[in-house]
């Protein structure tokens, strides 16, 4: 008797749980750049927040910086780690050598993976 009833309560507990596992969303996907901002020549100030419902351990984003003509001037990262869930932060960040003149930054990708975005 017990075994025909441990069946369903299995069953059930796979699907729940499977269901649940479905609907973690994919860092990259919650990660909201919702503004770059040009401070000046040398300095930027992303505005980000995480929208997962958990704490993110790492996430890099790829950045490009671009003249006034929107003509790629250079490339950028930068890394964010153990950040809670609802976090939301403008930080300001310096500039990479090579892109003075930039009047536009732009978010180019958003990867947990630290080999892509070094290279």
């Amino acid at each position: 008797m017990l075994t025909k009833l441990m069946k369903p309560i299995a069953v059930s507990l796979l699907v729940a749980v499977t269901a649940l596992a479905a609907e973690k969303p994919k860092v990259t996907e919650c990660v909201k750049i919702q503004s770059l901002t040009k401070t000046d020549d040398e300095h930027y100030w992303p505005n980000w927040a995480n929208t997962c419902p958990y704490t993110i351990d790492k996430v890099y984003v790829m950045i490009g910086f671009l003249d006034k003509f929107r003509k790629p001037l250079g490339d950028g990262v930068w890394g964010l780690h153990f950040i809670f869930q609802g976090a939301h932060r403008v930080t300001r960040f310096s500039t990479p050598t090579g892109v003075s003149g930039f009047e536009f930054v732009s978010v180019r990708k958003v990867t947990t993976d630290s080999d892509e975005a070094l290279h």
